[in-house]
């Protein structure tokens, strides 16, 4: 069964009616990712609950809090997907290449903020998740370049991919199977 797909970006920029720009958009969907990667049975509430604790959204309307339930909920499905099909939530290629390079730099920020939101520490991690996590880290500073447009889009995906081999990763690591999960 194919993982459930995140929601449309642009409908959610809509519901959120004004109140958040697109990067917050994508720092949303990264702490959805270090959420669902730390803790097993993570509701949309707890997910919810999070979100006001990192002052991006705060008693959302019902449009937006439906969006965000979705999205968590895809988030979860798309980390326990077999097939590794997990998608990084972000504006489209419609979007100047400076704003998307905002929103990956803010998923990162999210993502970290996930994991630091759920209980307990991270334990002992290997050298490739410490790694992996050193370079979330260095990518939540990241900004446009200078350099050769095209150049530059071959580079945002294959940031792009990387954290998502990266988010499979750790939730891997961090997390382990579920108990209906095959342990590959």
């Amino acid at each position: 069964m194919p993982p459930l797909e995140l929601p449309d970006f642009d409908f959610a920029l809509s519901e959120a009616r004004g109140d958040l720009a697109l990067a917050e958009l994508s720092e949303i969907h990264g702490a959805a990712c270090g959420l669902a990667c730390r803790a097993n049975h993570s509701h949309g509430d707890d997910f919810l609950r999070l979100l006001e604790l990192l002052q991006l959204v705060s008693e959302p309307p019902e449009g937006l809090r439906t969006v965000l339930l979705e999205l968590f909920a895809a988030t979860q499905s798309q980390l326990a997907d077999d097939l590794l099909r997990l998608s990084i939530w972000l504006p489209g290629d419609e979007e100047p290449l400076d704003e998307r390079t905002a929103a990956l730099a803010q998923w990162c920020t999210g993502f970290l903020a996930g994991l630091a939101g759920s209980e307990g520490g991270l334990g002992d991690l290997s050298e490739d998740a410490a790694e992996a996590l050193e370079d979330l880290r260095q990518i939540a500073q990241a900004e446009a370049g200078d350099g050769v447009a095209e150049d530059e889009e071959t580079a945002f995906f294959e940031v792009v991919e990387y954290l998502r081999v990266v988010t499979l990763l750790l939730r891997e690591e961090l997390r382990g199977p579920e108990s209906n999960e095959a342990i590959h």
